[in-house]
């Protein structure tokens, strides 16, 4: 399945897929489902393979997986760019049998107004994904951000609530996740339409983690990308060079400043 985890900021998004793929990792029946079908690969042609992984889960985001009584484990890491079929254009990854991809912040890779350079080689690959056991998780703050032909293929879990239980040295200990589960696009669609009132359209559902899942990944990973490329800067309000010495021409100065549209800020980047 493609299953997207939608919710405002700061609701327990990633967290909640930290521990799908948490789940995902120490499943003794899917891992050796993988593990089997690479020996079987091994065996008719793939000579190339050395090494078969211990578990199925991959992520966009570094994720350090953990089970009591189990030594801990790290994700396989991925760039979501390259998820894809064999092309002329990008390398892509060698997915693995019963794979298990989570991708934090999927809005960035499957903008769907982007949507015209959507390339068929990936659009194909998340088609047929079932075809190699995959499971596919997205999380983004709004599922319109995807790219419409994903959203035609997946599940929705929205978050609508996050529990926290914390022990006596104030460290997260237990979660709670209050959730509603949407079936389909179609319903999906219906859900929105109404304002996310009509029931109909959903199941309620609630999943406990008795771990700090906060502690398997760093929550804040992506804040070095608000300083990067500002090394040799200061402060907007100390650069600032207002014409005049009144407040008034400050502000004006600054309003000027932010309704600029930096030079190519609309050019299509190539995948990283």
């Amino acid at each position: 399945m493609i299953t997207i985890i939608f919710a405002p900021p700061r609701t327990g998004k990633t967290c909640f897929l930290t521990h799908m793929a948490n789940m995902t990792a120490f499943d003794r029946q899917r891992n050796r489902a993988m593990q089997a079908e690479i020996m079987n690969k091994m065996a008719n042609g793939f000579n190339r393979l050395k090494t078969i992984p211990l578990h199925c889960v991959s992520a966009n985001y570094d994720i350090t997986l953990r089970k009591f009584g189990y030594r801990p484990r790290l994700n396989r890491r991925i760039n979501p760019y390259r998820l894809g079929f064999a092309n002329p254009f990008v390398d892509t990854h060698f997915t693995l049998p019963y794979e298990c991809i989570c991708i934090t912040e999927a809005q960035k890779y499957l903008n769907s107004r982007m949507a015209m350079y959507f390339p068929d080689w990936q659009s194909r690959f998340y088609e047929q994904h079932g075809h190699d056991n995959l499971d596919i998780w997205f999380d983004t703050q709004r599922p319109m951000l995807i790219d419409v032909n994903i959203r035609e293929l997946s599940q929705f879990i929205e978050i609508v609530k996050l529990d926290k239980w914390y022990d006596n040295f104030g460290r997260v200990c237990r979660l709670r996740w209050h959730i509603r589960r949407i079936d389909n696009s179609g319903l999906f669609d219906k859900y929105m339409a109404s304002g996310k009132t009509d029931k109909s359209c959903y199941t309620e559902d609630t999943v406990t983690a008795d771990y700090n899942v906060f502690a398997c990944y760093d929550s804040q990973s992506c804040k070095p990308k608000f300083y990067d490329g500002h090394m040799d800067e200061d402060f907007d309000y100390q650069q600032a060079e207002p014409t005049g010495e009144t407040l008034d021409d400050y502000v004006r100065y600054l309003q000027e400043f932010d309704d600029e549209l930096p030079d190519n800020f609309y050019v299509k980047r190539k995948a990283a």
